[in-house]
């Protein structure tokens, strides 16, 4: 064999010994690089997971904080730690979820903002504390006050509405009282109530609703006709359905559907609870009278209420443009206290969808960062 031969031969070997040295690297960087693309994707994972598990246990009670780290071990071959604090970006309060994940040698962070989102609104409806489609007249020591109160009747100034809306007559007698806010600016309630809160003879533009699903906007909020006594028929948080409210069970909560016979009468009340009252019929005569116990506060929607002997506080809708009992709204000692809090609380209630969580509350996601 010549020197020729001999060092091509040796060349080869010494090529091969490089090109096999480069080709080990560059598997063993593969196997690096892939090994840590591995590790973290399984850290981003586990961020968002543990993120996504605190949002809904959030939702599922919104007073839950962590201001301290919390650790989270032997998660998807990994481990995480948290905090759930309140914080403000660009002048607003959100829930803050702040987590950090491992998995090998890789590191991800997830930084979640959200905000709780009541579903309730005040409907078009309310026009005031009390809304009727008929004749209405208030008596003895009844106090209608349509000046904006909390869920536990304290004021708010200046933010409230009407004490009463009719589209018919409104007469004010015995020792009654009615107040509210005309153009920003309170009135307390007196007899004669000042001027501007009482509003009669009013037309309702596209003609007045005549079934609780349209007082909340029917389909286009999302009550479609019968929306409301299936959610009561279904029981869903703490909803009721009934032909008669002797079967009641209390507190009252989300949507209380009583659905009396043409005619009937639910008499002597125990209204007690909160969310959405609803006395209704086919025939649109169905009578809540003499409400005599308990606290309601939220929306009552009823064919026929007189004689309020207790508190809402909320606001009342009646449909009938017939009513019972002389129109007496009420003849005794009563409250009415308009409450905008109350109301869409209530109506927060019985909002079953687009919710983030295992509970009743909703949250809005405002940032995602990871």
């Amino acid at each position: 064999m010549g020197k020729f031969a001999l060092i091509l031969i040796a060349g080869g070997i010494v090529t091969f010994g490089i090109s096999n040295f480069r080709m080990n690297e560059i598997l063993n960087d593969a196997s690096r690089s892939s090994y840590s693309y591995y590790n973290s994707n399984v850290a981003k994972n586990i961020a968002n997971s543990v993120a996504h598990m605190l949002l809904s246990r959030v939702a599922d009670s919104t007073t839950y904080r962590a201001t301290t780290s919390v650790p989270v071990s032997n998660i998807f071959n990994g481990s995480a730690s948290y905090k759930v604090k309140d914080t403000t970006l660009d002048g607003k309060d959100y829930i803050l979820i702040d987590v950090i994940a491992k998995a090998g040698t890789q590191t991800k962070k997830v930084k979640v903002f959200a905000n709780q989102v009541n579903g309730g609104f005040i409907p078009p409806t309310v026009k005031a504390a009390i809304s009727t489609n008929n004749k209405v007249s208030t008596l003895g020591t009844l106090n209608v006050d349509g000046r904006d109160h909390d869920k536990n009747g304290n004021l708010i100034s200046n933010s409230g509405t009407l004490g009463i809306w009719s589209t018919n007559t409104i007469s004010q007698s015995g020792s009654s009282d009615i107040g509210g806010t005309v153009s920003g600016v309170d009135k307390a309630p007196a007899k004669p109530a000042s001027a501007g809160v009482i509003s009669a003879n009013q037309t309702y533009s596209g003609g007045y609703p005549n079934s609780p699903d349209s007082i909340l906007g029917g389909a286009a909020k999302g009550f479609p006709a019968g929306k409301l006594k299936q959610i009561a028929q279904s029981g869903y948080n703490g909803s009721q359905y009934t032909t008669n409210p002797a079967w009641l069970t209390y507190p009252l909560k989300s949507v209380t559907y009583v659905e009396l016979p043409s005619g009937g009468i639910w008499n002597s009340s125990n209204i007690d609870g909160s969310g959405i009252l609803i006395i209704h019929n086919s025939t649109g005569d169905a009578v809540i009278k003499n409400e005599n116990l308990g606290t309601f506060r939220g929306l009552i929607i009823a064919d026929d209420i007189i004689h309020i002997h207790t508190t809402i506080i909320g606001a009342i809708i009646s449909l009938t443009p017939s009513p019972s009992g002389g129109n007496s709204i009420g003849n005794g000692s009563g409250d009415v206290l308009f409450s905008r809090q109350a109301i869409i609380d209530g109506i927060g209630e019985v909002v079953t969808e687009e919710k983030f969580g295992f509970a009743s509350h909703r949250l809005n996601i405002a940032h995602w960062f990871d």
